[in-house]
């Protein structure tokens, strides 16, 4: 019941109160809510206790918890909201368990969807089962597709398309990542474990390195290991035009050797060095790592025809590329 003054009467605690203390309501005469919103909520938590009573289950009852905390319903203890993780999609902006407590229930609940945690990750990340993978593996006779003497323990994958390529292990498919999947690097690899490196005629020269200052322990770490001195090395990198002689685009970082011989052959950059010594320094592994990459790339198929105006702009546009590439290299052959 409406009173003057903008207040109202709650039939149910029998108060008289501002009209704001009501909740809307259309239904009624006066557009707002026939209790307070004390009593509202009253009424509605007894509802809702009762309905789920009569479905067997319990309603817990709220724990107050000092401003700055929360309470964890699975270890049940209360702690600081910095316990928590971040949820955007609850009222609080945290999650509903401390962080030990969401890992477990994480783990649990991809064991009880998937199977296991492992199938989880294989269909979160490539898509496919753990049925599939060992169907992959077993196609390989249990060993990597690409050096066939470790066996195959890691998903390989095309970053750029996401299509499943084989069971790889760990130091092939760091090789693959060490030179970007790359045909082109991985055939001048190849070539240069083969005794022949490939001198360019043009070359983009790194920025002057100035003055470097050198370890002490270098020139004794230098020549325990491949019998030269720091002064060797800066003429080596010198002669590469202060580039590593593989990739020819990133400055060397270090001195690479033949594992079996013990012979130093040129400075390389770090993912060069470290991708031919994931390869093992095997020639061979590498080119079939190479071939391995040129098996899954996708065939377009024929070229597209090309208008007239097409044509004209494909090589203006190629002249102009050619441009800024004469302009920006040195001639170095």
């Amino acid at each position: 019941m409406e009173t003057p003054g903008g207040v109202k009467r709650c039939p149910d605690c029998g108060e008289v109160k501002a009209i704001a203390e009501f909740g809307l309501n259309k239904r009624l005469p006066d557009g707002r809510a026939r209790y307070c919103r004390a009593c509202f909520r009253r009424r509605s938590t007894q509802s809702y206790r009762k309905r789920k009573a009569e479905q067997g289950k319990v309603v817990r009852e709220a724990i107050p918890v000092p401003e700055g905390s929360k309470y964890c319903p699975r270890c049940e203890e209360i702690k600081s909201v910095a316990e928590f993780g971040s949820n955007r999609s609850t009222a609080s902006g945290l999650t509903a368990y401390c962080k030990p407590c969401h890992a477990i229930v994480a783990r649990e609940n991809k064991i009880k969807n998937h199977g296991s945690e492992r199938n989880y990750m294989l269909q979160h990340r490539y898509g496919i089962t753990e049925d599939d993978f060992v169907r992959m593996l077993a196609r390989q006779g249990g060993l990597c597709a690409i050096c066939r003497v470790v066996p195959g323990t890691f998903v390989d994958h095309c970053h750029t398309t996401g299509q499943v390529r084989g069971v790889l292990c760990f130091n092939c498919n760091n090789g693959l990542g060490h030179f970007g999947d790359n045909t082109v690097l991985l055939e001048l690899a190849a070539l240069y474990l083969g005794g022949e490196v490939l001198w360019p005629e043009f070359v983009v020269l790194p920025e002057a390195r100035g003055e470097v200052p050198v370890a002490r322990t270098r020139t004794y770490h230098l020549s325990q290991r491949y019998r030269m001195r720091h002064e060797d090395v800066e003429r080596m990198i010198s002669a590469q035009h202060g580039l590593c002689v593989v990739c020819w685009d990133r400055p060397p970082e270090h001195v690479d050797h033949c594992h079996r011989t013990g012979a130093v052959r040129f400075a390389l950059c770090l993912p060069c060095n470290t991708g031919i010594g994931q390869f093992r320094d095997d020639e061979a592994v590498v080119w079939r790592a190479l071939s391995y990459i040129e098996a899954t790339v996708e065939d377009f198929g024929e070229e597209l025809p090309f208008s007239d105006e097409e044509l004209v702009e494909l090589a203006r546009a190629e002249e102009e590329l050619r441009s800024e590439f004469y302009g920006s290299v040195t001639r170095v052959g």
